[in-house]
């Protein structure tokens, strides 16, 4: 498993933390940190992460949006601070491509949406 850090922004005691995990299967994890005031208003805590996994065989269909959006990997994608993870998400549903959902809270809440293949 090999684990990057593309991006980390901050602004008005906000930080947001984005990496990639490229897992030994092909599997690949993107993960964003939200901490700070507005984690604590979105989701009532002051650190929230959000993870969206990527199937071995879903990956090529990431790389495709990727190309689609002018960008030459999802570390460029993401390392702009306009973008985000659920910016990713919209593209990829957009585009029919794949992809698994958790978000998990300090408090130990999960959220799980699994991914299903487009008709």
């Amino acid at each position: 498993m090999r684990v990057q850090e593309v991006a980390r922004f901050e602004s008005a005691g906000d930080v947001r933390t984005v990496s990639l995990v490229q897992g030994d299967d092909g599997q690949l994890e993107v993960r964003e940190l939200r901490e700070g005031p507005s984690a604590v208003a979105v989701y009532g805590e002051s650190e929230h992460s959000l993870r969206v996994l990527f199937a071995p065989e879903a990956v090529p269909g990431l790389l495709g949006a990727m190309a689609e959006e002018g960008v030459a990997s999802v570390a460029d994608y993401l390392a702009s601070e306009d973008r985000d993870i659920v910016d990713l998400m919209d593209l990829c549903d957009r585009l029919g491509v794949a992809y698994s959902f958790v978000g998990i809270g300090e408090k130990g809440d999960i959220q799980y949406r699994p991914a299903h293949q487009q008709p």
